[in-house]
């Protein structure tokens, strides 16, 4: 998959994805198997989700999507970025992004306190102290996820600085 960015991929059908394998993941005949012994369906709970179905203004540009997806007790959060109609400074955009993760923790049954990984995407890394600020401000000290902080060049939106995913444990 070397080469392939973060965008190409999302864009890949089920049947290419499905062709991927790593080591000590089963064969999709192995994962088929498993669907027809009695084991329980796969319990997955999706939260805030957006696209035609939903009942939520929606535009043939924009994502479907999930913006939280909980499965084994683990809650996965899409990239969350300010409002675009209220675009700040970095400081004033990472406190919306925060607020808004906080919210959609809440909503999928958890809290900052049990995030296990973010990854930030900032489109100038000179605003990385600035950021840092808020940032510190506002994760569990006693509990902070992994990190990674990326520079990206541009986000889905003109002025948007930064865009943050976690991961958290309900």
């Amino acid at each position: 998959m070397a080469g392939i960015t973060r965008r190409e991929l999302g864009g890949l059908s089920a049947n290419v994805l499905g062709a991927i394998t790593f080591p000590g993941m089963p064969s999709a005949a192995e994962s088929a198997g498993r669907r027809n012994t009695g084991e329980p369906p796969m319990d997955i709970q999706r939260h805030v989700v957006i696209g035609p179905s939903s009942g939520k203004p929606f535009t043939s540009v924009a994502p479907i999507i999930s913006y939280a997806t909980v499965r084994d007790g683990l809650v996965y959060l899409a990239g969350i970025t300010a409002d675009p109609e209220r675009l700040g400074d970095v400081k004033e955009q990472t406190s919306q992004v925060l607020a808004r993760i906080d919210g959609l923790l809440k909503i999928a049954g958890t809290d900052k306190s049990r995030l296990l990984s973010s990854q930030v995407w900032l489109t100038d890394m000179s605003l990385f102290g600035a950021h840092n600020e808020i940032w510190n401000g506002w994760v569990d000290a006693t509990s902070p996820p992994t990190r990674a902080c990326l520079h990206s060049p541009q986000l889905w939106h003109p002025g948007m600085l930064v865009e943050i995913m976690v991961t958290a444990a309900k």
